[in-house]
């Protein structure tokens, strides 16, 4: 079984992407790495550290390594950013990683799937188009649900990404289906 390591901006963020992930992928197993690092201690010595002791206990062919881009990808500073970040912190562990950017957050996959969340949320909200186009994703899920007997919550995530469908999302949603490309790559 090949495994593969997988570090996020927030725990919900890893268990919602290795849910979907594991959905397409059965024969891989995704291990959570640097749980207690989250938010911008992505950016510190913290992770390097966490990841240093995780990479050396488990025999990991790879690392996803998940961000949100918090813009579109028209924001040119904040793509060469997380970039860097990727490469500076994938060069320490034998630039094998993977990296997911999310535009603007993750939570705008959902919307590559939204009969999914609809049928989930007893809601019937339309959308069609490119979902990376959405700002704030994280708040149209919410006002969608406002009004509605179950209100969506971030917490909600690795629960509503559970049901999402994988191939609906990839077919909706550009830059997960080029990561899902790359990543098929990577695991061969």
């Amino acid at each position: 079984m090949i495994k593969i390591g997988v570090v996020g901006e927030d725990p919900n963020d890893t268990s919602s992407v290795i849910s979907l992930l594991s959905k397409k992928y059965p024969y891989v197993q995704f291990r959570k790495l640097a749980k207690g690092v989250t938010g911008c201690q992505l950016d510190s010595r913290k992770l390097i550290t966490s990841l240093t002791i995780e990479v050396k206990r488990q025999q990991l062919k790879s690392i996803i390594y998940i961000r949100d881009l918090d813009g579109f990808d028209s924001e040119r500073a904040k793509l060469i950013k997380i970039s860097t970040w990727f490469t500076n912190l994938d060069n320490q562990f034998g630039r094998t990683g993977i990296l997911l950017t999310n535009i603007w957050e993750l939570e705008a996959l959902i919307f590559a799937d939204i009969s999914t969340f609809n049928t989930l949320y007893k809601v019937n909200h339309q959308f069609k188009g490119d979902p990376s186009k959405i700002k704030d994703p994280k708040q149209e899920l919410k006002k969608i649900t406002r009004n509605g007997s179950k209100k969506f919550h971030e917490s909600h995530c690795p629960q509503v990404f559970d049901q999402l469908d994988v191939n609906q999302i990839a077919k909706n949603c550009t830059y997960f289906n080029q990561f899902l490309i790359d990543f098929s790559k990577l695991i061969v």
